[in-house]
């Protein structure tokens, strides 16, 4: 067996050469850490045999825990037979229909194509692609603008993090897409006007929505409406009664197409295999997922799925 490589030089070799997400540059130099180097079930074991419960789940994904062999050996068995093929234009392989067509069974309604990424962050990416693609094929060409929410994370790519709303993400020095991507107030009740009901916060969300439509040119000027079902990284926010069923429904007066963002609610988080319909009542025309479809396992998951 190999010696242990000891916990100082595995800190130290990450400060050399590894480069975090979201790295924070003015402390890790001097705050150290943490090695992982085991999972199972729910939890993590660090390189000095420490455990901890692993609360949000990987990053949202490992919805079945860690460790499971039946998992490894499913993975194992199908690099044996096909680890890779072009899927590019007219060749496919079995996998990814077989997979596409089991999407289409579990999600809400009519969707039934799905479009494969590598997360959730390219999900959200084809999916504001697809979104001015469709409505040029519409010969809409001026219907280009999205809305989205404060606070709502969609990713880190270049348009994901743009549609997506948090104020940490958006840290001096970064460019944005800002000229078509517009943002609401988060749904978050627990801070809003002192004195306002939870109904009458849902009203004014409302509201501000079809005040933004108007704002933007009318409805003939919008192309989409992003939103998670639950907040997840913006401080997993359970929406006010009936809030989103009633943007969906204006979604639908005016030609918009609403993009429910189930990377964080997908995939059994909430007991549902889909959020959007199930519990929340709404239709999306588009549906993005992540990495919960292979619990982590590997570097891809992600899809757009969509009628």
């Amino acid at each position: 067996m190999a010696e242990q490589v000891t916990t100082d030089l595995l800190v130290s070799d990450d400060r050399r050469h590894l480069l975090h997400p979201y790295q924070i540059f003015d402390s890790y130099l001097v705050d150290p850490v943490l090695p992982i180097v085991k999972g199972a079930d729910a939890r993590l074991i660090d390189n000095d045999g420490n455990a901890y419960i692993d609360a949000v789940g990987g990053m949202w994904c490992t919805n079945i825990g860690l460790g499971r062999d039946e998992m490894a050996d499913a993975i194992a068995a199908q690099v044996r037979e096909l680890a890779y093929a072009n899927p590019f234009v007219d060749v496919t392989n079995v996998p990814a229909v077989q997979l596409a067509k089991k999407l289409a069974e579990l999600a809400p309604g009519d969707l039934n194509h799905v479009f494969f990424t590598t997360g959730g962050s390219t999900a959200i990416d084809a999916a504001f692609r697809l979104i001015h693609f469709y409505q040029h094929c519409r010969g809409l060409d001026d219907k280009r603008h999205v809305i989205s929410r404060n606070g709502a994370y969609h990713g880190s790519t270049y348009a994901s993090v743009s549609i997506g709303g948090k104020e940490g993400d958006r840290p001096p020095g970064y460019q944005f897409i800002e000229d078509g991507i517009h943002h609401l107030t988060s749904p978050k009740y627990f801070r809003c006007e002192a004195g306002r009901s939870e109904q009458e916060f849902a009203d004014d969300l409302v509201a501000e929505f079809e005040q933004m439509i108007a704002s933007l040119g009318g409805p003939s000027q919008v192309a989409a409406f992003f939103a998670e079902p639950i907040m997840g990284s913006g401080g997993v926010i359970l929406p006010p009664a009936d809030y989103l069923q009633r943007m969906w429904k204006i979604c639908k007066e005016n030609d918009i197409l609403y993009v429910s963002d189930e990377v964080v609610t997908g995939f059994g988080r909430l007991g549902e295999w889909f959020v959007s319909e199930s519990i929340f009542g709404i239709q999306p025309d588009l549906m993005t997922t992540a990495k919960g479809v292979d619990v982590g396992l590997l570097a891809t998951g992600g899809a757009c799925v969509l009628r």
